[in-house]
């Protein structure tokens, strides 16, 4: 599981202030403390950034977050997943997709071309000064690339990608979002690769595509393949060891599993900007979500589950991790 920069979060909240709306509840719903947002070097888990922009598109009941002149509503997205459904390549599937929006919404204009080899699909917003922060063309850039990738199996190799706006601050995280060479003051917002990719066929069934359309927007957070990260395999090793209760071993021993010293693991972890004890803590904080939330075990329960000896600790690791207790954490989900 990897992690985003907190210029996302702060900045997915945009339209919860334009409508006066608080952000404490839909970060606390995350299962985000609110106090990290005062740091703007802080990474935030993907799961729980999912769950933030999921939340915010519920509680205004649009899509596009309060980024545009008109709200799309909760459940467009899945209405279009259900027609691509029926397509047999990705080429018939990302037609059928921007006839789609530009039929149900002129905010984010859609085209797919094809140019010297390579497939181009572009937008831009139509009234950019509601994007301030160019949050919501990044985002629709990330939903465009993953959403095919996820369909075909693979992730789309990406050649180059445009931006109207000019390089960010957080240009190094556009970077991993998006590994292909970056052009900014771009005409158009653009993905751009081989148009051999067109005619790769759908490979998903209909009960994953309902289950990618259930969770949206969590497995667009992640890139395509990420799964082979050092961190997706000692969460993997862990959430493994037994089935049902977390075990951590010293760092040592796992790095002895992955078959390289503790050195070396400490290294490319630190490359990655995580930690083995961060790792933990990440995964600690999703299991007891859902042990708490969908399973509806007790708190004592919970804390043996994730590996703590007494339920006074894991309340005070989870109010550390959430800014809530457990109780108060699943009293707000009720």
């Amino acid at each position: 599981m990897a992690t985003i920069c907190n210029h996302h979060v702060l900045s997915c909240m945009h339209g919860l202030r334009e409508n006066r709306l608080a952000q404490q509840p839909a970060l606390e719903r995350a299962g985000i403390n609110p106090a990290v947002m005062e740091n703007r070097s802080q990474r935030v888990h993907t799961d729980q950034v999912a769950r933030l922009f999921k939340t915010v598109q519920e509680t205004l009941n649009d899509e596009f977050m309060g980024f545009t002149q008109n709200s799309c509503k909760v459940g467009l997205f899945a209405t279009m997943a259900e027609l691509v459904s029926h397509c047999s390549t990705l080429g018939e599937l990302l037609e059928k997709a921007v006839n789609f929006y530009n039929l149900v919404s002129d905010d984010i204009p859609m085209r797919l071309s094809r140019s010297r080899g390579n497939a181009v699909l572009s937008f831009k917003m139509a009234k950019p000064e509601l994007d301030p922060e160019h949050f919501m063309a990044e985002f629709w850039l990330v939903i465009w690339h993953r959403f095919p990738s996820w369909y075909i199996g693979q992730p789309i190799r990406l050649q180059e990608t445009h931006f109207t706006f000019g390089a960010p601050q957080h240009r190094d995280e556009l970077q991993i979002m998006f590994p292909a060479d970056l052009q900014f003051n771009s005409s158009a917002n653009r993905l751009i690769f081989d148009a051999q990719y067109l005619d790769k066929p759908l490979v998903r069934s209909d009960q994953e595509l309902q289950t990618f359309v259930q969770n949206a927007p969590a497995d667009v957070m992640t890139i395509p393949g990420s799964d082979s990260t050092l961190e997706a395999q000692i969460e993997r090793i862990i959430s493994q060891r037994h089935p049902d209760r977390l075990i951590f071993v010293p760092i040592h021993q796992m790095a002895a599993e992955l078959g390289i010293s503790s050195q070396t693991l400490h290294r490319r972890l630190k490359e990655s900007a995580t930690s083995y004890q961060k790792i933990k803590d990440n995964l600690r904080r999703e299991v007891a979500i859902q042990k708490l939330v969908s399973e509806r075990l007790s708190v004592e329960r919970v804390a043996e589950i994730v590996g703590f000896t007494e339920s006074r600790s894991f309340t005070r690791a989870f109010k550390h991790w959430t800014g809530l207790t457990p109780r108060e954490y699943c009293k707000r989900e009720a």
